[in-house]
C-alpha cells in the first residue's frame, strides 16, 4: 500500500512538505542571533559591574566618565531587552 492509500502517512508528508516560509526562517535566525547577543550583553554587564577593575569607565565622544555599576546596569537592561525581542521574534516566526 503506497502513500496514496495511507491517509495518515499522506497527512504527515504534507506537514513536512510545506515547512516554514523564507520569512519565517529569517525571523527565526534573527531571533536566535538576538538571543545570543542579549545573553552576551547581560553577561558582560554583570562582569563589568561585579569584577570591573576601574571605578569609572571613560565614554567616547567627550562624555563624562560613568560609574562601572551604571554601565553594568545599562548593559544588563539592554541585553534583557534584546533577549526579549529575540524571544518574541522566534515565537512570531512559528506563525509565518
Amino acid at each position: 500500500m503506497g502513500v496514496e492509500g495511507n491517509k495518515a502517512l499522506r497527512e504527515r508528508l504534507e506537514v513536512y512538505e510545506f515547512g516554514m516560509s523564507p520569512d519565517g526562517r529569517a525571523a527565526l535566525a534573527l531571533g536566535m542571533i538576538a538571543l545570543v547577543l542579549g545573553f552576551a550583553a547581560v553577561a558582560a554587564g554583570a562582569y563589568i559591574a561585579l569584577f570591573g577593575g576601574m571605578p569609572q569607565i571613560a565614554l567616547p565622544g567627550g562624555l563624562a566618565a560613568a560609574d562601572r555599576d551604571m554601565v553594568g546596569m545599562f548593559l544588563s537592561a539592554v541585553g534583557a531587552l534584546t533577549t526579549l525581542v529575540g524571544g518574541v521574534s522566534i515565537y512570531r516566526s512559528q506563525e509565518m
